[in-house]
């Protein structure tokens, strides 16, 4: 009787022993799809929910998505990445701000769970971020901004230069965001800025020219400035207590020299200080417009045309060499009245920047101010075709500057000499004309 008994109780003891491991889930035994039948449940509802998101038809998709999240996590990465666009889908079509608000916590739920199972925090926190202030709206609500800041600081800490664009560039929205809303120092955005910066232009010495890359440099850089953060006293307020144990950081000097330049801070002992210091530990073209800029403030205009020169001869980066050489060109127009070296620095700066208008405008205001060129009447009226001939120029190849240009356009066509003092020089509209003196520049004959 005992064997009998022990012949019947064995399988049935068995059979309870094998039931987990023939139904079993993913999330139960860390498995891709799970084991037994709901193996088969998770297999079934992937491919479900994923030809419903290939036809965005989502309502269908969340069904059968919804198991698969929450049962076997680990079958694949797409869980996650389709997930997050359903979700995306569902906050922008929602009104209800209670609902909407549900979707998010969703969204950000998705986001913890692909962390906790596919790791690669750094980017999936930069990613969560991104897809939170995606939505305008949340963009707007100081405490929501706070919540994806953080995620985007946690982001840029993990991954240092290899964080990715967009969250470089929402890391530093978010940070003037919670500034003006009063949640954050105006020294952070600072430090904030400082990081980006620092991120940026490593991508760039790996991808020279990259738009994507210039784009947010650019957008930084303005939006920086625009904030109210930077101003002299924060930025000395920032830089001048690490001075002391930094000074032989280059990169720390040089940081300190290009926000300080950028804000117009040349006037302050502090900013003297330290282009000092960067130019003596290095003698570069960064430190030598540093100083050009100090010695041009204390209006030693020698010294600061030197140290441009030196600026100019050591830059390799063509776009800045162009600049130094502009604003090189603009310094002696304005201060020394050099109006031969003017030209000849602006149009440096053309062969290195063709497109760039300002320096055509630059020519074109140093003709019309060239009356001491002549002593006839007519003569003098010459010099507004060329000048004319530059601002139109300037438009051209810039459209941006087309109101500037005009302005111009309008005041100095009216000087142009009439039609009968053309007749009387026997010359018609449309005819060449060669403008003299040091201008020596072929124009059209035109009548005001």
């Amino acid at each position: 009787m005992k064997k009998v008994l022990k012949n019947i109780l064995l399988p049935v003891l068995l059979g309870f022993i094998m039931i987990p491991s023939i139904a079993q889930k993913g999330v139960e035994d860390g498995s891709k799809y799970g084991h037994g039948e709901d193996s088969i449940t998770c297999i079934k509802n992937l491919s479900l929910y994923r030809e419903y998101v290939k036809s965005k038809a989502y309502d269908y998709a969340n069904g059968p998505w919804r198991i698969v999240f929450k049962e076997c996590p680990l079958a694949t990465k797409n869980i996650y990445i389709d997930g997050a666009r359903m979700y995306n889908t569902y906050i922008n079509a929602e009104k209800d701000p209670v609902q909407k608000a549900v979707f998010l916590d969703t969204l950000k739920m998705i986001y913890d769970q692909r962390i906790n199972y596919y790791k690669e925090e750094g980017s999936v926190l930069g990613r969560k971020a991104y897809d939170i202030l995606r939505h305008p709206e949340y963009r707007k609500d100081p405490d929501i901004v706070e919540e994806a800041y953080a995620y985007l600081g946690k982001s840029v800490k993990i991954l240092k230069q290899k964080t990715s664009v967009p969250a470089i560039g929402m890391f530093m929205t978010s940070s003037i965001t919670l500034f003006q809303a009063g949640k954050i120092t105006d020294l952070q955005v600072i430090e904030d800025y400082a990081t980006s910066s620092d991120i940026l232009d490593y991508q760039l010495t790996q991808k020279p020219g990259d738009s994507d890359l210039l784009k947010v440099k650019n957008a930084n850089d303005a939006s920086f400035i625009a904030s109210g953060a930077p101003s002299c006293a924060s930025l000395i307020n920032y830089f001048e207590p690490q001075f002391d144990e930094r000074k032989g950081d280059l990169t720390y000097l040089k940081r300190v020299v290009d926000f300080m330049t950028k804000l117009e801070c040349e006037t302050e002992p502090f900013y003297a200080k330290a282009t000092e210091t960067l130019y003596t530990k290095e003698p570069s073209s960064a430190a030598a417009y540093g100083l050009a800029k100090l010695f041009l403030a204390k209006e030693q205009y020698d010294k600061a045309m030197d140290y441009y020169q030196e600026a100019i001869d050591s830059e390799e980066n063509p776009l800045k060499k162009a600049d130094y050489y502009y604003q090189l060109a603009f310094i002696i127009n304005v201060k020394l009245n050099d109006v031969v070296k003017v030209r000849s620095y602006a149009l440096e700066a053309l062969k290195l920047k063709p497109d760039w208008g300002d320096p055509y405008i630059l020519i074109g205001d140093t003709y019309a101010g060239a009356k001491d060129c002549f002593e006839d009447e007519f003569e003098k009226a010459t010099i507004y075709w060329v000048a004319v001939d530059k601002y139109a120029k300037a438009k051209a190849v810039d459209p941006s500057l087309t109101e500037k240009a005009n302005e111009r356009i309008n005041t100095y066509s009216k000087y142009f000499p009439n039609v009968e003092t053309i007749f009387f020089y026997s010359l018609k509209e449309g005819d060449s004309y060669k403008v003299g003196c040091w201008i020596n520049e072929t124009t059209k004959v035109r009548a005001r």
